[in-house]
């Protein structure tokens, strides 16, 4: 057998998806293993469907085995991400990892990664960061091209590719890449084209105008996803957003203040601070809070132009969930299956030992843990932000989805 991994989202799964997956059978790879997140994104929001529903529509468009990125590593900001992800197929034993990129040269890729483990690019970003949003993908490239002294060609996917090979370098692995020339609309692009394969983001916001199912994005995604889309969203299990719960994060702010906050974070999970916060987010939050009317109110008043609004995001979360710094600079010590091939049933028994890390079946035996602890208390969060009231224990009863 000859695996590939993909570090994915599918939120949701598109035809662009599908194209990668396609082209990686036709190099030659026989099983398809995503590692894909959970409930969260790496934007710092909810998934707009639940990760059972995007794992087995990640096997019906040709995956074989769908993992669990889990919360808070599946929100951390690209190197975050990207270091769980990795570190996940590593453990797998897999020795190839695809990505999309705009750019798709290795050799461009591989330079960056080199040029953003070295102290001079921390020094430059740093400072192009006081003149743009910390985290801002133009200051970032800008460093990159200073380091390496050459203009680079590179777009916001290629964030995450350099941060993939910067984790296979910084850990060691012995794992290929395998870049695929990213085709279609542009990643914040919006509108769906017919003669263009989509966005996630261009599916989501069609998904949200629609008011009667997905049938805006027909075409866009594989039919028998198409199904699984409309058949959450009829049972009022999607769209999910924080919003559905606004007037509770408003008034958990509101009524609590940023020592307080931050002081609980600790409790659930060590470290001294609130995980990518440091400085002053929650402070602005709070404040936002007391001085807004609700919810919309609320995160206007948050954002602003220091900060990018994906951090901005995750301080939210983090805040909510206890993620501490501490959390967020660990590894996952387990991950959660989430749906299946007959393929991917083969590879995981086929894997004699899996080095540090456990592969959870059933949510309920899941360890008993700081990682554990923070992802029950995501799930619990997410399933109070569906469209239609349910338990809230609702994810620890899931099961695998098993392609026969």
């Amino acid at each position: 057998m000859k695996p590939v991994g993909i570090i994915c989202e599918y939120n949701p799964f598109h035809m662009g998806h599908k194209r990668q997956i396609d082209i990686l059978r036709g190099m030659g790879f026989d099983c398809i293993v995503c590692v894909m997140s959970g409930n969260f994104t790496e934007r710092g929001e909810l998934a707009m469907f639940d990760k059972y529903t995007r794992a087995k529509c990640a096997v019906l468009g040709g995956a074989d085995l769908v993992l669990e990125l889990p919360f808070p590593y599946s929100s951390l900001s690209a190197e975050g991400f990207a270091a769980a992800g990795v570190h996940i197929l590593a453990s797998l034993g897999i020795q190839n990892i695809s990505f999309g990129s705009e750019c798709a040269n290795e050799a461009l890729l591989q330079r960056a990664a080199q040029a953003i483990a070295t102290d001079r690019f921390i020094e430059i970003y740093k400072e192009k960061q006081k003149k743009s949003p910390i985290g801002s993908a133009k200051s970032y490239f800008d460093a990159i091209g200073e380091v390496l002294g050459e203009d680079v060609s590179l777009l916001s996917n290629d964030i995450l590719a350099i941060s993939y090979i910067r984790a296979i370098n910084r850990f060691g692995c012995d794992m290929n890449i395998v870049p695929i020339k990213r085709q279609g609309l542009g990643y914040n692009d919006t509108e769906l084209r017919i003669d263009s394969l989509p966005s996630a983001s261009a599916i989501r916001a069609a998904i949200a105008q629609e008011k009667n199912g997905a049938s805006a994005i027909k075409g866009h995604t594989p039919d028998e996803v198409l199904i699984e889309i409309e058949g959450s969203i009829s049972k009022g299990l999607a769209p999910a957003a924080l919003s559905n719960i606004g007037r509770e994060v408003h008034s958990f702010f509101k009524l609590m203040t940023p020592s307080e906050i931050q002081s609980r974070v600790v409790a659930r999970s060590g470290g001294c601070v609130i995980a990518q916060d440091g400085c002053g987010i929650v402070e602005r939050l709070c404040n936002s809070a007391r001085t807004s009317g609700n919810f919309d109110e609320f995160i206007c008043g948050a954002y602003n132009s220091k900060y990018t609004n994906a951090r901005i995001n995750r301080v939210i979360l983090f805040s909510l969930l206890g993620v501490s710094d501490a959390a967020a600079d660990s590894l996952p010590e387990y991950s959660t299956l989430l749906a299946a091939s007959t393929s991917g049933r083969a590879l995981l028994s086929s894997l004699r030992k899996i080095d540090g890390l456990a592969i959870v079946t059933k949510p309920a035996d899941a360890p008993d843990c700081t990682q554990t602890a923070i992802c029950r208390a995501a799930d619990e969060l997410y399933s109070s932000a569906l469209p239609e009231s349910t338990c809230t224990d609702m994810f620890v009863k899931c099961k695998p989805y098993m392609q026969d």
